[in-house]
């Protein structure tokens, strides 16, 4: 067996990563991996630029941010699959969800206006910046914040604080009042509303039903050193979102969750952000892992309307050169998966169920829309 080091983060979105090895898809598959739980994403993208890892879960974003080189720029990083969609949520104050209550706001577009008056208010009595945490720069964390307060009319960079921390740090941050809110994975945005420690104001299904987010990071070099294991390894996990995907074993998934080797956080926390109304994870392999070039190139966009990045890049190149299509259909097809005619699709619009072109039969598709309404459209022949 070839001996494969995975890197992954304590979060419920790390779903196929564990449950691979719990369940025993890996060996299957004539690997022989072994899990490093990392405290931070930081670790992660280095331990993987210096082969200290082979592959790893990690932000959709990072694999990205290494193509447009920021960061450091050793190696190269490659992302086969997503591994599921949805999963974070934002939390606030309990005082700020008042002020927003108070003002009648009860959509994601109104809650960004109330925050808008909250920012007024305390720029008028000299209070200081509304402080919001972030567990990575280049992360969807960030840029879905930043999405939602520019769309009630807040400029991200001038009139709002940032700060980075871990995840399971962010909720006694929020308790001690060092900042408002935050943006994180699950299970810790309901651990802290469990707690008492904030409210969840919004998760990923309301600013985007389909939301890409995490992927499967391999190591460049790694991967074209070990082609079948590369492939091997995708499929590995898609069998994990198979058997995660039945209802019946929802109660095993969140046990195999909590364990002190994997999220280690409380099952109450846990079970709440999977349930429905919860932070909406999708960790279905045929809806939810297939790595659209129409996400990187959605993302892309981000790093440059936010300048992180200038637009002078061959964003088509970058994207395909990173997200693997390619890949995903050849571990997917032995597994009866249907594959996608096309590469992109068009994020936003639709807000109903519809049928996606594929082989051998087409996929019926969940809604796929942003808050705000908005399209990402790819550009056709």
């Amino acid at each position: 067996m070839l001996s494969v080091r995975i890197g992954f983060s304590p979060l419920n979105d790390a779903a196929l990563v564990v449950l691979a090895e719990a369940l025993g898809f890996y060996s299957a598959e004539g690997l022989d991996v072994s899990l490093s739980r990392e405290a931070n994403w930081s670790n992660i993208r280095d331990k993987l630029s210096y082969g200290l890892l082979d592959a790893a879960h990690v932000l959709a974003t990072l694999p990205l941010a290494r193509g447009l080189w920021l960061g450091p720029a050793i190696g190269h990083i490659i992302a086969p699959m997503a591994l599921g969609a949805n999963g974070n949520s934002v939390v606030i104050s309990s005082k700020l969800k008042e002020v927003f209550e108070g003002l009648g706001a009860s959509t994601l577009l109104e809650s960004a206006r109330a925050l808008r008056l909250v920012i007024q208010h305390r720029r008028a009595v000299s209070e200081g910046k509304v402080t919001l945490a972030i567990p990575f720069n280049y992360s969807p964390h960030h840029f879905v914040l930043r999405h939602w307060l520019a769309a009630g009319g807040i400029d991200p960079d001038r009139q709002v604080q940032w700060v980075v921390l871990p995840p399971s740090r962010m909720a006694d941050h929020l308790r001690d009042g060092v900042i408002d809110g935050f943006c994180s994975g699950s299970p810790w945005p309901q651990m802290a509303e469990l707690n008492g420690n904030g409210v969840v104001l919004f998760s990923d299904p309301a600013f985007w039903t389909l939301k890409p987010e995490k992927v499967l990071a391999l190591r460049g070099v790694w991967a074209e050193e070990h082609p079948e294991a590369a492939v091997a390894l995708t499929r590995a996990l898609l069998r994990a979102g198979q058997w995660a995907m039945d209802p019946s074993h929802a109660d095993e998934l969140a046990l195999i969750l909590s364990r002190e080797a994997y999220v280690r956080a409380p099952l109450e926390a846990i079970q709440a952000a999977l349930a429905p109304g919860g932070a909406g994870l999708i960790l279905d392999p045929q809806t939810a892992t297939f790595p659209w070039i129409s996400h990187a190139k959605w993302f892309i966009g981000q790093f440059v309307r936010w300048g992180l990045t200038e637009g002078i890049h061959d964003f088509d190149a970058i994207a395909r050169r990173v997200y693997r299509p390619d890949l995903w259909r050849q571990a997917a097809a032995p597994l009866g998966l249907s594959l996608p005619f096309e590469d992109e699709k068009d994020e936003g619009g639709a807000d109903a169920p519809w049928m996606l072109p594929a082989a051998p039969d087409p996929v019926l598709m969940p809604p796929n829309t942003l808050f705000d309404g908005g399209v990402f459209r790819v550009r056709r022949a």
